[in-house]
């Protein structure tokens, strides 16, 4: 099996760096005990379930099923006609075990899917959640920009790029959170339509949800409002889980402690970024 070190861990699987964004991420050195999070296996024969999803929604053409049978986490991808993509996770001795009976049949970005969303169960355990966000570094530190889909999460970021020199996009999709040592956040072989494979990790300078509006304005949110903020922009799976979930509002409460969080309201133009920029230098975030 091949290694890849992914935001602070080792991500074990058979393949996966035939899958757009794993190479950058490949680990050739020892592994140190703890540092190992998952192991990922494919092409196991497993049975289909029948128990109550706690959490269904659409991905692409397959209708996604997330449940939790005793200590094993349950995954499905149904598409249209023809059999379902399964996935098992759980704990082996503080290492999770990932089986999945995918094979040439499922299309490259549903094992993608899968593989993100058994590194997120494992990594969850780890103090390291990933977040919906398009993220940008500048001066040594990153902006994370949450929103809805489609709101202008990219676009805003892509005039960070154009118009505040010194920007770089660290990830356009899924940025991971790490608390284990200090308040990090990570690139990752997840970044949506936009190929930014990164392994690179920065602290967090802010945080920005945005939504369109006919001007542009800023302003800090407080402590109910950051959390009404960033809760969203986690995984939804995770959040109908009560264990999951306890280690979610546990990972975002270290980084609301420490971490300012602001709302925007903008016009997909220049003058947001600079509003931004100059928000976040005047507050000492930047």
């Amino acid at each position: 099996m091949a290694c890849y070190h992914i935001a602070g861990h080792i991500l074990k699987g058979e393949s996966p760096e035939t899958i757009p964004g794993f190479s950058p991420f490949r680990y050739e050195g020892a592994v140190v005990s703890g540092k190992s999070v998952l192991c990922f296996r494919q092409g196991i024969a497993l049975p289909d379930w029948e128990i109550a999803p706690q959490y269904r929604f659409q991905f692409e053409q397959f209708v996604c099923d997330f449940a939790r049978q005793g200590v094993v986490y349950l995954f499905r991808m149904k598409p249209p006609e023809g059999s379902s993509l399964l996935l098992t996770i759980h704990s082996d001795g503080g290492v999770f075990q990932a089986d999945t009976n995918i094979d040439s049949r499922f299309p490259v970005y549903a094992l993608r899917f899968a593989l993100w969303l058994a590194f997120g169960v494992a990594a969850l355990h780890r103090k390291t959640v990933a977040v919906h966000a398009s993220t940008v570094m500048y001066g040594g530190k990153s902006v994370l920009f949450l929103g809805e889909s489609g709101t202008g999460k990219s676009t805003h970021t892509g005039l960070w790029l154009k118009h505040i020199p010194g920007t770089e996009l660290l990830n356009d999709d899924s940025p991971f959170i790490n608390v284990s040592e200090g308040i990090r956040v990570y690139g990752s072989p997840w970044s949506g339509k936009t190929p930014c494979y990164k392994p690179v990790q920065t602290p967090i300078a802010a945080i920005v949800r945005l939504r369109q509006a006919a001007s542009n304005t800023i302003r800090r949110l407080n402590g109910l409002e950051s959390i009404g903020a960033l809760l969203p922009s986690c995984p939804p799976e995770f959040a109908c889980d009560p264990e999951l979930s306890g280690y979610l509002y546990d990972i975002l409460s270290v980084v609301l402690q420490q971490t300012p969080v602001y709302s925007l309201a903008c016009l997909p133009d220049a003058a947001a970024a600079e509003l931004v920029f100059d928000t976040l230098k005047k507050d000492g975030c930047l």
